[in-house]
């Protein structure tokens, strides 16, 4: 790692939840984020695989800790409560390892970290932190509690009503969009004060990219003046943020970064694999839809997304597995059924319609080989790795392992956005999303790390 090139060791990174490359170069071309579009002209922009699965929490703790979850212990939104059935979302207490804003705070050193997912509840750092989602008690996503009524006095919330999405999207969007202008002109407020790293994430474009997909595409779409709204607020407050910071970053006294978790795509069809796992006879459940009861016979369950657990004896109360052949040979037959598994696509010809079969798992993988370190006990068995177009779910309680819900967007495991402005940043950029706190740590002074994914392998050809 080179030595560090700033003076007072301060970053400033603006998160994007879910912005691939491709989708950012696109706005910016069209001159819906144009300020973006400036910083990608005057920086060095690339893309970042994210760590499996690719969902918010894994990534965000991964990319602000170095670390892998079979480290840092996050493995997707909920996690079996030990020695039950019951599915529990996690929150910051997960993570075993410390983040960015712990390093610094142990040195006495400023964070403002704002809308992180899996910051809930609000640590007491040194500096300020506001909680990203899932943050469902405003009174515990704040420190110092001193803020608190100035939150409430505005409205603040952390998120905007996600609900509304399913049965009415237009009205999503509009609440994105008043949620997220009172949230940056917060934010706008702290980054005028003193710190040493400035994280401040955006995760309305997430929520754009989920529920109104094809409106980022196509103009002529109904919701597309809506859904480029969200975008349009976000890159006024990246503009802003830039304009205030440029002279800094110019004389070397500041980094600047932009970086998303992972990138999004169309949604072919979703594919919910505990139906899956109830038609090979794998998962036995008792009990109506939406009082189901997991049955001794059940040799495997799924969570979302794409993550499947065997039912062992220790683990799950009726479990039966034990280590050992059987428990290995049922692994290796899982993961070949499941990358056989078909779905039949129409397909557009000269003729007419027709069936194309395609694969809707690219791969799956042995959580043992994925997942390395203290936490990884707590690891999946097996994590499936979807074809682009395919969005992995639990789906327990519906009756086809297909289909299609509310969501138009999926996420995807390659593309997101990383940006370093102005010029390149030390060292080679690197492809894995871990990869990025090696460029933080350097621009905040901070020793380096060893890390799971640290090695020069790890970084990317690219263009300026």
């Amino acid at each position: 790692m080179p030595s560090n090139p700033y003076k007072t060791r301060r970053l400033a990174l603006v998160g994007l939840d879910g912005v691939g490359l491709e989708l950012a170069r696109s706005l910016a071309a069209r001159g819906v984020m144009p300020h973006l579009g400036r910083l990608l002209e005057l920086g060095t922009a690339w893309p970042t695989t994210a760590p499996l699965p690719e969902v918010s929490p894994v990534c965000w703790t991964t990319m602000f800790s170095g670390a892998d979850p079979g480290e840092h212990g996050v493995f997707g939104f909920g996690r079996h409560r030990p020695g039950t059935y019951q599915v529990m979302p996690v929150d910051a207490g997960e993570v075993r390892v410390p983040r960015l804003w712990d390093e610094l705070s142990a040195r006495g050193r400023r964070s403002v970290v704002l809308g992180v997912p899996l910051t809930y509840p609000a640590a007491a750092i040194e500096g300020v932190m506001l909680s990203g989602f899932v943050a469902p008690e405003l009174t515990r996503a704040v420190h110092p509690p001193g803020l608190l009524p100035r939150l409430q006095a505005i409205g603040y919330r952390p998120e905007a009503e996600l609900e509304a999405g399913r049965e009415d999207p237009a009205a999503l969007l509009a609440d994105l969009d008043r949620a997220l202008k009172v949230r940056l002109e917060l934010f706008e407020e702290l980054a005028a004060g003193d710190w040493d790293l400035l994280a401040a994430v955006i995760t309305d474009t997430d929520r754009v990219n989920h529920f109104a997909w094809p409106a980022l595409q196509r103009p002529d779409h109904p919701l597309a003046e809506a859904a480029l709204a969200v975008y349009r607020r976000a890159d006024a407050f990246i503009g802003r943020l830039w304009d205030r910071l440029a002279p800094e970053v110019r004389a070397g006294r500041l980094a600047f970064m932009v970086v998303a978790d992972h990138s999004f795509g169309p949604i072919r069809s979703e594919v919910y694999l505990n139906p899956w796992l109830q038609r090979e006879g794998l998962l036995k459940v008792q009990g109506p839809p939406g009082a189901e009861r997991i049955a001794p016979a059940t040799r495997a369950l799924a969570l979302d997304p794409g993550r499947i657990y065997l039912h062992w004896r220790g683990r799950f109360p009726q479990g039966r597995l034990q280590p050992g052949p059987e428990a290995e040979s049922l692994m290796n037959t899982m993961a070949e059924a499941l990358v056989r598994l078909t779905f039949q696509q129409l397909r557009q010809e000269p003729g007419g319609l027709r069936l194309e079969p395609v694969r809707p798992i690219a791969r799956v993988h042995r959580g043992r080989d994925l997942y390395h370190g203290p936490a990884a006990e707590a690891a999946p068995d097996l994590v499936a790795e979807a074809t682009e177009g395919f969005s992995l779910r639990a789906g327990l309680g519906r009756s086809d392992v297909f289909g299609r819900s509310h969501l138009s967007g999926t996420h995807r495991r390659f593309g997101a956005l990383a940006l370093w402005a102005p010029g390149r940043p030390p060292g080679r950029p690197p492809a894995h999303l871990a990869g990025l706190h090696r460029l933080m740590r350097a621009a905040l002074g901070l020793p380096a790390a060893a890390g799971v994914l640290s090695s020069p392998a790890d970084a990317v050809n690219y263009q300026r």
